[in-house]
């Protein structure tokens, strides 16, 4: 985990306009803020998702439902998937199993109420929703951890935790994007090492992308999941 300044810095370093043992300048860090944010909208156009994993709480209390997203209950970021989560009250802390949207459909009495124990998320688009089951009958502080498409909101120190692939990525786009600010010129070598990378990530995400499809009644009717890129 670092921060946006230091991908920036590497980038530089990489144009050879920064020693590793030199601080970047604040102008130099600013501009280079600025680029990463066009650089981050322009990806989330392409559809080109660069996911972060993050730890937040939320109170859960007399509800059965949360919001993830703009003025969200939950969280003021959409989460694209939630992986963890558990419940405490000051004193204890105890798990929550995440389930699917037919598990909780299964639910017949989804107001009962008690502590926490199984967490289903939908993640609609623009809001995304938490339901939680059974209703939290007291105040029970919410931990979830959430998989979420790194948005183009950066400023000076914001922190950004990326695996090696995406973070190379990134480095790459920000050095090839800076580089005419230092009145250098991007090369044959410095373009294919970005696409390389480039290439790497759009696969990544394309493996990880999966569909549901409604099976015919030879299947049960059950809903199936197929990968595009499975034979």
């Amino acid at each position: 985990m670092g921060t946006i300044n230091t991908l920036i810095s590497d980038a530089l370093i990489d144009l050879g306009k920064l020693s590793p043992s030199e601080n970047i300048e604040p102008e130099d860090l600013a501009h280079g803020v600025r680029v990463a944010n066009r650089l981050f909208g322009r990806w989330s156009a392409q559809k080109l998702l660069i996911p972060y994993t993050t730890t937040e709480s939320f109170a859960g209390s007399g509800t059965a439902s949360y919001t993830m997203g703009t003025a969200g209950t939950a969280s003021s970021v959409r989460a694209l998937r939630i992986i963890d989560a558990y419940s405490s009250d000051g004193t204890y802390d105890r798990p929550i199993k995440i389930i699917g949207q037919r598990e909780y459909n299964g639910i017949s009495d989804k107001s009962y109420d008690g502590r926490p124990s199984v967490l289903f998320y939908d993640p609609l688009y623009a809001v995304g929703y938490i339901y939680l089951w059974r209703v939290p009958s007291s105040s029970y502080t919410i931990y979830i951890e959430s998989i979420k498409a790194l948005h183009s909101t950066f400023s000076v120190g914001t922190t950004v935790s990326l695996s090696t692939e995406y973070e190379d990525f990134v480095v790459l786009g920000l050095r090839n994007r800076l580089a005419g600010s230092f009145g250098i010129q991007v090369t044959p070598m410095m373009l294919k090492e970005f696409i390389d990378a480039e290439r790497i990530i759009m696969n990544l995400n394309l493996s990880n992308q999966r569909e549901v499809m409604n099976m015919p009644s030879m299947f049960s009717g059950d809903n199936y999941k197929y990968n595009i890129k499975e034979d």
